[in-house]
């Protein structure tokens, strides 16, 4: 790995296994590479996983003090953040919820490869998957998902009181978030937190946001896809 802004980042944050980080993120990295060249997983070049891919979904750390908890992550995708958290924090019980088949399969190696045992993986849609699992989660992390109010309708059902929805975004955020108010209100919830981040390659902008779940949720949310996707709250 390159001396990179990820690189700094793991020597200052993970100062204690930064060599075994080192060694699991390399791994992950060439088997996403491998797999991507068949399945199509990410339109990153491999070139810039450590930052836009691995960096990136740790600055949720910034938002968000990771302990030993529950973390569901919404459309995880080819695993980010939830898979990256998973191996940085090895408290952390994290469960990958991806509606598509090739990319749990994808996940499902990168899992075996790196011994992880604090993961799971279900391969379902949040508005299905949350008639089993309404409730149980202390976090809920999306990225790259949907728009602000459609991902906090999928996720904060999933949510215990009192847990957080970290929701990471890009410059959009600000409109996203006026456009939420309405969600918001009805989802019960309250954004607590608001964090800024600049990637060194390109000046892009991450905005990464906490939302704390005050009380329960109206059983009739989420809604049928179709119904979210249609007519956002």
């Amino acid at each position: 790995m390159a001396n990179s802004q990820f690189v700094h980042f793991l020597k200052e944050n993970f100062p204690n296994n930064f060599n075994e980080l080192v060694d699991k993120f390399s791994r992950y990295a060439a088997i996403l590479e491998r797999e991507s060249k068949i399945h199509n997983l990410t339109a990153i070049n491999p070139s810039e996983y450590e930052e836009k891919h691995f960096l990136d979904s740790l600055l949720l750390g910034k938002t968000y003090a990771f302990s030993n908890e529950t973390l569901i992550d919404v459309g995880t995708g080819a695993g980010f953040p939830g898979l990256v958290l998973a191996i940085a924090y090895k408290d952390l019980k994290v469960t990958l919820l991806e509606p598509t088949r090739k990319r749990c399969d994808f996940l499902a190696k990168v899992v075996e490869a790196l011994n992880l045992n604090n993961v799971t993986i279900i391969n379902e849609r949040a508005e299905d998957y949350v008639k089993v699992a309404r409730g149980t989660y202390d976090l809920a992390t999306s990225r790259a998902v949907a728009n602000l109010s459609i991902i906090l309708e999928l996720s904060v059902p999933l949510l215990k009181v009192g847990g957080s929805a970290l929701v990471m975004k890009g410059k959009s955020y600000p409109e996203e978030l006026k456009d939420a108010q309405k969600a918001i209100d009805k989802l019960k919830i309250e954004c607590q937190k608001v964090d800024t981040h600049t990637l060194d390659s390109d000046s892009s902008i991450r905005m990464n946001a906490r939302f704390v779940k005050k009380s329960e949720t109206s059983p009739k949310y989420p809604r049928p896809y179709s119904q979210i996707k249609k007519n956002p709250l």
